[in-house]
């Protein structure tokens, strides 16, 4: 009887624990990730960016038009041209920096030109010199300009795609000009 009674109180026990000790499958680890996984990219969107620090443009319509009118008065390079939705797919405009005309005329003052974002600023060799880069139409008309420093020695940029600009630079009353380009 005293069995039974200890078998009754066992179960009773057993019941009442149930709930309170895990099975030990609940403690097993879980499976590792296989060391092939790829970390992706965090994903930004344009609504997130700050249009003063950078801009989203897919990557065929940069390719094919620039960064347009969004670029002007922006830095080179510092402005972010985010192409594919990830945190890390972005170009700054000075990445591919070209100078495409020049004055060393009693100075060194330079068209620079970026080909991805179709835009351009003046740069010139030091602070002495006030720069300017001026923004044409085609037929001739000033489109607009941007006078002063974005950085060591560059102005800011100006959109020149399917249009022209041209690099001044002043000290007292005398001004240089670059061709147009």
């Amino acid at each position: 009887m005293l069995r039974k009674k200890f078998a009754h109180l066992s179960a009773a026990l057993a019941i009442g624990l149930t709930g309170v000790v895990a099975p030990q499958a609940a403690f097993a680890a879980p499976p590792a990730a296989p060391s092939s996984a790829v970390e992706q990219p965090a994903t930004v969107t344009a609504e997130e960016l700050d249009p003063q620090t950078a801009t989203m443009i897919p990557e065929v319509e940069l390719a094919a038009t620039g960064c347009g009118s969004v670029c002007d008065g922006k830095n080179p390079a510092t402005y972010k041209i985010y192409h594919s939705g990830c945190s890390t797919c972005y170009h700054y405009c000075a990445d591919d920096a070209e100078t495409v005309a020049s004055n060393t005329s009693g100075i060194n003052l330079e068209l620079r030109y970026s080909p991805r974002c179709r835009t351009a600023w003046a740069r010139v060799s030091s602070d002495f010199y006030y720069p300017t880069v001026r923004s044409y139409h085609l037929s001739g008309a000033v489109r607009t300009s941007y006078s002063g420093f974005a950085g060591a020695y560059y102005t800011y940029m100006v959109n020149d795609a399917g249009l022209l600009a041209r690099a001044e630079a002043s000290a007292g009353s005398t001004t240089w000009y670059t061709s147009k380009y």
